[in-house]
């Protein structure tokens, strides 16, 4: 009997670590990643209400929605190899595509989840290229956006394209809206592939990190016709503010996007481009966002929802015809702001907070919210703080770079300054559509030289 009591009292311990291991396990939750290429919050949830996006609208209020999210490069590529590296292109010396550029050998957020026993699986554009990250994924990424002979975002499916042919790379035109399926564009595939995935996954014994990335509204503009339908021509309102802002310095500049693919015979910059381009970008964000209902339907269905962090994303912001630009490629705000939703089972739901925050903060807050360490390299912060506390300030500002210039953003201001000398500075409460640049105003000289510091201490960090 003394041996049988010396047993339990020796067994009891491991007893309770496998209990609490087991716990933990059954408490891991799963992460579905969703980015959407060049998506701005132009939203219904986002006050868009031009804008027909039902299903972010509604994970909007399951959720919490960041209205000040800043990019840390208004480009694909830099911006998203920021985020998922969780370093900053600020110190970088050009424009670094790859994560491996701009930070060899460090861990990536997908990696850090496959190293903490998740299943990682990479559907559509997450990285900029198929090929980079490949370790970081348990399987083969499925991914048809660069292939040259498969159905990629460069595909067209309406006969009458092929009338538009640009002759410098053989591309079709900027626009076309064919009576076709869903899944006839690469992005509806993807909607596909991830929802076989959720179903395939939620038989396994292992929380999943799954990453959904969709192409639209990123150029051109190709969505099935029922989705350009939603949308009446003739009510489609244009930008107010198409002239460069006053005292704008010459380092301002557009982006050449649009000239990668044939303007069908419209003139650029016209009322009938502003109007055609316009009308391209919603129906494409109306595609999406049905794609993205599909997928959270299914999880629903699979009873995934209180098991799972969705974390919705847009990798920096998009010029909609203000100041005559069109894509990306700039230091103005709306370059920079881009969307970012968070729905996590235990947090607040419908909720909306202006605390300042950085895509670059994305990678911190998900190892948080899942309970993994942290990684020592991560340069930016979790936002969890600002999930629990919506009214909170979050960062004191944000840090953006393109090419040779770098740009600070404040709750009040947005400030830039080129290699050159040349700056810009917006009164964001004032001037929220940034129509006068007042850096060389002379009553805005301390606060030019504020922000300069602020500026130049974040490079040296």
């Amino acid at each position: 009997m003394k041996k049988l009591k010396l047993l339990f009292l020796f067994l009891l311990p491991l007893f309770f670590f496998l209990c609490d291991s087991q716990q933990d396990e059954e408490l891991k939750t799963n992460v579905l990643f969703i980015a959407i290429d060049d998506l701005r919050p132009e939203l219904g949830c986002y006050g868009a209400e031009h804008v027909k996006s039902p299903n972010i609208d509604l994970l909007s209020e399951q959720g919490v929605l960041f209205n000040r999210v800043y990019c840390q490069a208004p480009h694909c590529g830099p911006s998203r190899s920021s985020l998922l590296s969780g370093i900053s292109p600020l110190n970088y010396d050009g424009i670094p595509l790859k994560p491996e550029e701009l930070a060899p050998g460090k861990i990536t957020l997908p990696a850090t989840f496959k190293k903490a026993g998740y299943y990682t699986i990479n559907n559509g554009k997450i990285f900029h290229q198929r090929e980079d990250g490949k370790l970081a994924w348990s399987e083969e990424p499925f991914s048809l956006v660069n292939g040259p002979k498969e159905n990629n975002h460069l595909t067209f499916h309406e006969k009458k394209s092929e009338n538009y042919i640009l002759d410098k790379n053989q591309r079709g035109p900027f626009f076309e809206a064919p009576d076709v399926s869903d899944n006839t564009y690469i992005d509806g595939q993807t909607c596909d592939k991830t929802i076989a995935d959720l179903k395939r996954l939620a038989k396994m014994d292992q929380p999943f990190f799954l990453a959904c990335g969709f192409v639209r509204p990123h150029l051109p503009f190709y969505a099935p016709k029922k989705y350009w339908d939603m949308y009446q021509r003739q009510e489609i309102e244009l930008a107010k503010n198409r002239y460069k802002p006053k005292n704008a310095p010459v380092a301002l500049k557009g982006s050449g996007e649009f000239g990668s693919y044939h303007d069908r015979n419209i003139e650029y910059n016209s009322d009938q481009f502003h109007i055609i381009s316009r009308h391209g970008y919603y129906a494409c964000i109306s595609y999406v966002d049905a794609l993205v209902g599909r997928i959270l339907s299914t999880l629903d269905e699979l009873e995934l929802r209180d098991k799972t962090i969705i974390v919705l994303w847009g990798d920096h912001g998009w010029n909609l015809g203000e100041h005559n630009f069109w894509s990306k490629h700039n230091l103005l705000y709306t370059s920079k702001n881009a969307p970012l939703i968070i729905s996590a089972p235990g947090y607040k739901k419908n909720i909306k907070t202006d605390g300042i925050a950085e895509l670059i903060d994305i990678y911190p807050t998900l190892c948080e919210l899942a309970g993994i360490d942290l990684p020592n390299h991560l340069e930016g912060k979790s936002v969890v703080p600002l999930m629990k506390n919506p009214k909170q300030t979050g960062k004191k500002a944000a840090f953006t770079k393109w090419r040779n210039g770098t740009s600070v953003t404040t709750t009040q201001f947005s400030y830039t300054q080129w290699d050159n000398e040349q700056r810009m500075l917006f009164d964001l409460e004032k001037d929220p559509e940034e129509n006068q640049n007042i850096a060389e105003n002379p009553d805005c000289k301390e606060k030019v030289k504020e922000l300069t510091k602020l500026l130049n201490n974040r490079k040296i960090h």
